[in-house]
């Protein structure tokens, strides 16, 4: 996709087509039939704008500081991995209905993608060009439309009800079709990757390649939807294809291997197999070729060479962070536990808790600065604690015993997060060098370490301290996916690819379906291939029965994909999300107290686990069934 993605301006123009949605985003020719699809170059052109389709599924209202659309990244924060610093639009509150526009959103975006791939499927055959080109290119076009019905399905369909089903190109005033149910539009979908993965011209797979779709992704696509239907013998043969067709974890970079996985080296991978492709073209806008992620999950000095100040305002919530296991020296793993650090927290309400994450006032012995003292027993920090609360803060040592607590933990904790009192690397007041900074809390400021204020200045040897955007607030912070220090030319153009499906998926639904037929050691098997590309053992005691094998493989998911777009879908498949993001109550700071401006999380009750048909789409469709349990009023 790095070639297809350059055909995009042209695209925009020539390749969009009506849907039954008023789409405000994209603007729409005439191109259902004639001439757009009558030669090879105009073919190839309407078949980069399906894959165009794929890119920024998410809408930030809400979401981030700026309107615009993002990409996977910004699905965790529907999930329970991720949250917002702010409202979200109401999505997650007790005013929550069908006329929210998340809902309207994602409705438009999947439909979007569906009707061009309709476009694509109806009229290359009619094309004017080789005819094993055509039809690998038809081939990819259904997978493409298999995978929007698929993840449609998932959210709107869920539970029996279904979704419209469009398989030609038609106008927006003929879109007034009821849900078809879902376990018809998992046919469909099924039968769309068979003919795929039955076409001879397309290839296995397209490592190195442009980006495109093969027989692996339909595989992977194929395995997924069987595993939805329950249907797990047929699910696990399918994910076994998928290694025949050439797809395995990267394991190139010896033990950092999952670190680099997310470089920009190795995004054309044996591990990838269907991604979203980005270039740091700054001709390209903030709204061009790139990704927009490295502005809005980085620390505030995690910059770029063209500028610096990012936006945590998607940030990792505390519950998966705790998921990540500790390592004993023996190579054995035992599950994390605050109280094993410091034996006052559980007796400590949670609101006090942030006494434990205060930064220390003395460097070896002697005052850091009197900012960083004022700033420390002010409010944010000390100022509004009890005597008895104070006692508990340790001057000089709060930030070591904080620290012990994220070593020796799974190493994905340390690649995906910037946990308090970790280092990462940052850029200067200009974007012209990079240094280290450490990541406590509060801070004074948001200095550089060039700066005439920087805490490097203070003492002698003392890094200076990175902090959040929001610098009142200690959160989790990505690193993942993020620049370090002068890596990226452009802060909101960042050009790292955005995973879809990559192999550790493909094996970790591979072990939920075995967990389903009571295989469990076929499903610790491929767990361990996982862990093992981790550098972390896998405890034969978390696959003593089906429950506790069931609830590890998806511990296991949760902190595999971190950043990926991947665990609200999981949480909305296993309905699972009651109990992991909503029963915490609200947005957290990583001691456990309440971001000020994220706002509660109100359990509505379990028709969230099919989202509504939009009102919009009601109102325009008299012959759709309202979603139960969703009031339209």
């Amino acid at each position: 996709m790095k070639k297809i993605i350059y055909f995009i301006a042209t695209i925009l123009m020539l390749s969009s087509m009506p849907a039954c949605v008023d789409l405000d985003t994209a603007p729409y020719a005439e191109i259902t039939g004639g001439n757009m699809w009558s030669t090879e170059s105009l073919v190839e052109k309407g078949v980069t704008g399906v894959y165009t389709s794929l890119k920024k599924p998410i809408y930030s209202s809400s979401m981030v500081g700026a309107g615009l659309w993002v990409g996977y990244y910004g699905l965790d924060v529907l999930g329970m991995s991720g949250s917002s610093r702010l409202g979200m639009n109401g999505l997650f509150t007790t005013s929550v209905n069908p006329g929210n526009s998340y809902f309207s959103d994602t409705w438009k975006w999947y439909y979007d993608g569906i009707h061009r791939a309709n476009a694509a499927i109806a009229n290359i055959p009619n094309a004017k060009m080789d005819e094993g080109k055509k039809a690998k290119r038809l081939a990819e076009v259904k997978v493409l439309r298999a995978f929007f019905y698929g993840r449609l399905n998932e959210i709107f369909g869920n539970g029996g009800f279904g979704v419209p089903l469009y398989l030609e190109p038609i106008s927006a005033d003929e879109c007034i079709r009821t849900q078809t149910p879902e376990a018809e539009i998992w046919a469909q979908v099924i039968k769309d990757l068979t003919e795929a993965i039955d076409e001879p011209n397309l290839p296995n797979n397209d490592i190195q390649g442009e980006g495109r779709v093969g027989k692996g992704c339909a595989y992977a696509l194929r395995g997924h939807a069987y595993l939805l239907t329950k249907k797990y013998a047929e699910a696990a043969a399918d994910f076994a294809k998928v290694e025949d067709c050439g797809y395995k974890l990267f394991t190139g970079a010896g033990a950092n291997s999952y670190k680099q996985l997310f470089k920009e080296a190795n995004e054309r991978c044996e591990e990838m197999i269907l991604s979203i492709q980005y270039i740091a073209d700054a001709s390209g806008g903030a709204g061009g070729y790139g990704s927009t992620l490295q502005k809005y999950v980085a620390a505030f000095q995690q910059g770029s060479k063209d500028s610096r100040g990012c936006w945590t305002d998607i940030r990792i919530a505390p519950a998966v962070v705790d998921l990540y296991e500790v390592v004993n020296p023996d190579g054995s793993v035992k599950s994390f536990n605050w109280s094993d650090y410091i034996p006052e927290w559980e007796s400590t309400a949670v609101s006090d808790r942030k006494v434990f994450f205060v930064r220390n006032t003395l460097y070896k012995g002697e005052p850091i600065h009197s900012t960083v003292t004022n700033i420390i027993n002010g409010n944010t920090g000390l100022g509004n604690l009890s005597g008895a609360v104070k006692a508990l803060y340790l001057p000089e040592g709060n930030e070591e015993r904080i620290k012990k607590a994220y070593e020796s933990r799974d190493p994905r904790l340390a690649f995906n997060v910037i946990t308090p009192y970790a280092e990462f690397l940052g850029v200067n007041s200009n974007s012209t060098a990079e240094g280290t900074y450490v990541y406590r809390w509060p801070v004074p400021g948001k200095p550089y370490f060039n700066d005439a204020a920087s805490e490097g200045n203070y003492r002698e040897g003392y890094t200076p301290s990175g902090s959040a955007n929001a610098q009142a607030e200690l959160v989790y912070i990505h690193r993942k996916f993020v620049g370090e220090g002068l890596e990226f030319a452009y802060r909101e153009i960042n050009p790292i690819d955005e995973p879809l499906i990559r192999y550790a998926d493909v094996l970790l639904q591979w072990a939920e379906a075995l967990v389903e037929a009571n295989d469990l050691a076929g499903a610790k098997a491929k767990v361990k291939l996982v862990r093992d590309r981790a550098g972390i053992a896998t405890p034969d005691a978390s696959f003593a029965n089906q429950t506790v094998a069931r609830n590890y493989v998806r511990d296991e998911r949760r902190r595999e994909f971190v950043g990926e777009g991947i665990n609200f879908f999981d949480e909305m498949r296993w309905r699972t999300l009651k109990e992991t993001k909503f029963d915490r109550k609200f947005v957290e700071q990583v001691h456990g107290g309440q971001v000020s401006t994220g706002g509660t999380y109100n359990w509505i009750g379990d028709q969230w686990y099919t989202w509504p048909v939009p009102r919009t789409e009601i109102e325009r469709n008299p012959n759709l069934k309202r979603t139960p349990g969703w009031v339209y009023e």
